[in-house]
């Protein structure tokens, strides 16, 4: 009985040891991806922000690099949380981010 006992023990330990690395890694690039949707997105913010100052001003020319930028990194920061939600298995409401996705092109493809 002991016998049995130990060897379910020791594969019970192989198994947790062995899904551990994956659980890891899967954690890490879930974090790096939610690091990127926040930095691309705060820099979009700024962007747009700058885009809005330029059309303000009058300066077409100008809200329009800035609006592009701000659109390339929203888009960039909205790529990085799909794979987010995607490496979390939480893709049931990806509807919502994709279609923030297809706002972000429409602004870079507006100008």
């Amino acid at each position: 009985m002991k016998i049995v006992h130990l060897v379910i023990s020791g594969l019970f330990a192989i198994m947790l040891w062995w899904q551990y690395p994956v659980l890891a890694s899967e954690e890490i690039e879930f974090k790096t991806y939610m690091n990127s949707w926040n930095e691309n997105i705060e820099k979009a913010s700024r962007y747009l922000k700058e885009a809005e100052a330029e059309f303000k001003r009058g300066d077409e020319l100008q809200g329009c690099v800035k609006q592009r930028q701000a659109a390339k990194y929203g888009i960039k920061g909205t790529e990085s949380l799909i794979k987010a939600f995607e490496i979390s298995e939480s893709t049931s409401d990806l509807s919502n981010i994709q279609s923030g996705l297809d706002k972000w092109k429409e602004l870079r493809d507006f100008c």
